[in-house]
């Protein structure tokens, strides 16, 4: 039988790659929460005003050939992630300038700890990793439902809300790990 502690710690492990969400920095809502959350709505609207739902969902539909762009993304992520990990460079495991930070967990006890760059983008791609998975693993599903037709546009739009969410905090949070690696990994601290 499983033990309460040992459950705890399988959920913990389980749970890591959305770590990313509890770093503890003072700009990182604005990556996380406001900017996807105003380029879902200008995306809902643009959705709204000039393409038919019909379109939106289904087969061929927008949100299909999303999904089936996001499928390509795992693989790349997990390169980036190995790649990061491995990286020989003794300037990714300095603190970054005004360091983020994340809990941990250090021999059972919670730790905050302040990132290392190569902290920051192995959580970061890991992140990507499982978010994109989820994203085409609940597009799938999502396009398979059929709601009560009085429910169905309801379901609908907030599924496509949800789905747009989360695909536009992919995009920007990619967009931040790009530029990681494009231009901070190789700038002095």
């Amino acid at each position: 039988m499983i033990k309460l502690r040992e459950f705890r710690y399988i959920i913990y492990q389980l749970s890591r790659p959305f770590s990313y969400l509890r770093i503890k920095h003072e700009d990182k809502w604005i990556y996380d929460w406001f900017l996807p959350l105003l380029l879902t709505a200008a995306t809902i609207t643009i959705i709204y005003l000039y393409i038919p739902l019909s379109k939106v969902g289904g087969n061929s539909g927008l949100i299909d050939r999303l999904a089936g762009f996001v499928s390509n993304l795992p693989g790349f992520f997990i390169a980036a992630l190995a790649a990061v990990a491995t990286f020989n460079k003794h300037d990714i495991d300095q603190l970054m300038a005004n360091p983020p930070r994340i809990e941990i967990l250090h021999h059972g006890n919670p730790l905050m700890v302040e990132m290392t760059r190569r902290r920051f983008l192995c959580v970061l791609f890991s992140y990507l990793t499982a978010i994109s998975i989820f994203l085409v693993i609940s597009a799938n599903f999502g396009l398979l439902i059929e709601a009560p037709d009085n429910y169905h546009v309801y379901l609908s739009w907030s599924s496509i809300s949800v789905f747009m969410f989360f695909l536009w905090q992919m995009i920007t949070a990619t967009i931040l790990g790009l530029y990681y690696l494009g231009e901070r990994l190789h700038t002095p601290q």
